[in-house]
C-alpha cells in the first residue's frame, strides 16, 4: 500500500475505533500510543502494517466492560490482582474480537489480520512476545504513562501523588520494557517528568 493510501486506511482505522474508546476515555491514550509506536518502528524496524493496527485497535476491548469493574480494578489503587487480571482479560478477548470484525470489514489481509488480533488477545496479559512486532506494540501502549499526556491522565484518573507515580513509573520501566529504544524514551520521559514535579509538593497535581 503506497504512503497515501496507508494514512488515509490508518485514518479510517481510527474513525472505526473511536466508538469503542468511549467507555474508559482511551482516545487520547490511543492517538498517544499510536504516536510511540511510529517512532519505535523508526528505531527498531519491524512490520508497520501489524503494529500500526494493533496499536490502534488494542484497547477496543473495554467498551464490552464493566465501567465500574474498570475504576475498581486498575491503577495504582486497584482493589486486588484478581478482579485486575479479570477485568484485563476481558478487554483483551473482547478486543481481539472486535478488531477482527473491523480489519475484515474494511478488507484487511487475512494473515495480517489473524497477526494483529494474537498481538492484541496478549498484549496486557504477559510480558512475553512472539515478535519484535507484539514487543513494539505492548512498549507503546506502556509508554503512554511515561508521556505528559498520560503522566498527568494517569495521575487525574487514579487520584494518587503525582511524586509516587513517577517513582513507580522509575522502578518498573526495566521489568515493563522489551526494547532498547522504549526503555530509552521511558527515561527521557522520566526526566521531563521530574522536572516539571520540581518545587512541588506532594500531592498536588498540575
Amino acid at each position: 500500500m503506497n504512503p497515501t493510501r496507508w494514512t488515509a486506511f490508518t485514518a479510517r482505522l481510527l474513525e472505526e475505533a473511536e466508538p469503542y474508546l468511549e467507555v474508559r476515555g482511551d482516545r487520547l491514550h490511543t492517538r498517544v500510543a499510536h504516536r510511540c509506536a511510529l517512532a519505535l518502528l523508526d528505531r527498531e524496524g519491524g512490520a508497520r502494517e501489524v503494529v500500526e493496527p494493533a496499536v490502534i485497535l488494542h484497547d477496543v476491548g473495554w467498551s464490552a466492560v464493566d465501567p465500574g469493574k474498570i475504576s475498581a480494578a486498575f491503577g495504582m489503587r486497584a482493589e486486588g490482582q484478581a478482579a485486575a487480571r479479570e477485568v484485563n482479560r476481558i478487554h483483551e478477548v473482547e478486543g481481539a474480537a472486535i478488531a477482527r470484525r473491523i480489519l475484515e470489514s474494511l478488507g484487511y489481509g487475512r494473515r495480517l489480520t489473524r497477526w494483529i488480533v494474537q498481538i492484541i488477545e496478549r498484549h496486557d496479559s504477559t510480558l512475553e512476545s512472539a515478535s519484535l512486532e507484539e514487543r513494539l506494540v505492548k512498549d507503546a501502549d506502556k509508554l503512554w504513562r511515561y508521556s505528559e499526556e498520560g503522566f498527568w491522565k494517569e495521575i487525574e484518573r487514579q487520584q494518587v501523588d503525582p511524586h509516587a507515580f513517577h517513582r513507580r513509573l522509575g522502578l518498573r520501566r526495566e521489568e515493563w520494557f522489551l526494547t532498547p529504544a522504549a526503555l530509552r524514551m521511558a527515561e527521557g520521559e522520566l526526566q521531563r517528568r521530574g522536572r516539571e514535579l520540581e518545587g512541588r509538593a506532594p500531592g498536588r497535581s498540575r
